[in-house]
Order: C-alpha cells, then sequence, then structure tokens
C-alpha cells in the first residue's frame, strides 16, 4: 500500500524529502531510512514524453490502512530497470523503456514507480541509483490497441 504525496515535483532538485519525512511522522511510520518512498509519473506522460510531469510521490505503508489519498500499486506484471547517475539521465532511460516496450509488444499502465535504492551508501550522484517499475500488460497480435 503506498501514501500517495500529492505535490508538484522538480526532478532537478530531487524529491522534497522534507515532505516524506511529515508523511513518516504522521502515520508513525519507522525511520525514514526503513520505509521505501519515490516518485510517481503517469505512463500517459511517458507515452507524450512529459518525462519531467510527475504526479506524486509515495511513501510505502507497512501495514494495512483505510485512509482517504492512498494509492494501491496494482498487482500484476512488471517491467523494472535501473538508472544509474543523476535524475537526469531518467529521462533517457524512458525512452529506452518505450522502445523496448514497442519491440515486445507490451503496453505501459497506470504509473512508473521510481525509487532510490542506494541514497543512504554514496558519496557521488553519479553513483544514485533508481529503480524504475511500471506495470505492463502483453499485447496478443490480432488485438486492437
Amino acid at each position: 500500500m503506498l501514501r500517495e504525496l500529492n505535490v508538484s515535483i522538480d526532478i532537478s532538485k530531487g524529491l522534497p524529502i522534507e515532505r516524506v519525512i511529515d508523511e513518516t511522522k504522521k502515520y508513525q511510520l519507522c525511520r525514514l531510512h526503513e520505509t521505501s518512498y519515490g516518485a510517481m509519473i503517469s505512463v500517459e506522460n511517458l507515452y507524450k514524453e512529459n518525462f519531467d510531469n510527475y504526479n506524486a510521490l509515495y511513501i510505502e505503508m507497512p501495514f494495512p490502512i483505510s485512509k482517504r489519498g492512498l494509492h494501491l500499486q496494482p498487482a500484476g506484471t512488471y517491467l523494472r530497470t535501473f538508472c544509474k547517475g543523476n535524475w537526469n539521465q531518467i529521462p533517457n532511460k524512458y525512452k529506452e523503456i518505450l522502445s523496448y516496450a514497442e519491440k515486445n509488444g507490451l503496453i505501459l499502465c497506470d504509473h512508473a514507480y521510481e525509487a532510490g535504492i542506494n541514497e543512504l551508501v554514496i558519496d557521488n550522484i553519479n553513483d544514485y541509483i533508481t529503480q524504475i517499475e511500471i506495470p505492463v500488460k502483453s499485447v496478443i497480435i490480432g488485438d486492437s490497441v
């Protein structure tokens, strides 16, 4: 379960970590370094190549909560990749993902979920690794899209 944080995000400045910390405290979660958090961008924006038009931040909720504003990451098959380096590398990675999906008959769905996976152990932003996961469905030849 993910708590969607509706904020405007300027990717060049990274994630507004203060907002994530506030939400962590609000929901009485474990310390921030024990909680998964990241950004969401709609697949619609990816197909339009609006790679800097993020929709929301999220933090993973380790226990079920039934409150307004929660977003459930859909179950299913995901395309997962990693982007190493500064955040300005991410648009190129999305172009690679779109090309790969097209060549392999995959339709991207819902949102892309980005999460930094090594930020607590690096000294240089060029070593930063962003995990990107996007729900996909296969296209059967002859189906209309």
